[in-house]
């Protein structure tokens, strides 16, 4: 598969959740033997190049991606975006931190107040949507104390947890939650189980 054949495979793949990504194939300028993909979306501008990754990698078929991708250097940019100015995060440092940052989660209250807002206790609250992004826990935790540049390391914790946007971090990362109780509940009861992301915008 050459390049522009790879480009419009990718295209079919992912314009259905992002109809205005930009996507260039050609070959990486540190190993021309391989290939650089450039995916260019506006919605990335919220996002960590990690979570950017995650949303992209699921949107493609696991036989296409080990068939046509295994050796491809990625790039997930927003518009005023190039490589150089994407950061990633030191994964054994998110390894050694990760104790100590879900403690100090933990002791913040954070966790009860997101999950607050995603399954109330009362039924008469209404409920708010996840966006796929961390814009409900990003300002809680900036509420409780935490530095804009502690996040960085948080969020990376959080997602290595499995928690990619808010929900998730109820989900996958939170030892317990409402959403997480209502969601097996739901699934015990043989029901559809409410999807946070169902009026994402």
């Amino acid at each position: 598969m050459n390049a522009e054949q790879l480009k419009s495979a990718l295209l079919g793949f992912t314009r259905p959740a992002y109809p205005d990504i930009k996507i260039q194939v050609q070959p990486w300028p540190d190993d021309l033997g391989r290939l650089a993909i450039y995916f260019t979306e506006p919605k990335f501008s919220l996002l960590y190049p990690a979570q950017r990754h995650h949303y992209l990698a699921h949107l493609i078929p696991r036989d296409f991606f080990q068939e046509h991708l295994a050796d491809t250097v990625w790039f997930e940019l927003a518009p005023y975006e190039k490589p150089e100015d994407l950061q990633y995060p030191d994964e054994e440092l998110v390894r050694a931190i990760t104790p100590d940052v879900m403690r100090a989660v933990e002791r913040s209250g954070v966790l009860g107040e997101l999950d607050d807002l995603f399954s109330p206790s009362s039924p008469e609250t209404a409920r708010v949507n996840c966006l796929g992004d961390f814009r409900h826990s990003r300002q809680l935790f900036l509420t409780r104390g935490f530095k804009e540049d502690e996040l960085f390391d948080l969020f990376h914790v959080l997602m290595a947890q499995g928690g990619f946007c808010d929900c998730e971090i109820l989900y996958n990362a939170a030892d317990s939650s409402r959403l997480k109780a209502e969601y097996w509940r739901a699934r015990a009861e043989n029901r559809e189980p409410y999807d946070p992301h169902q009026h994402e915008v």
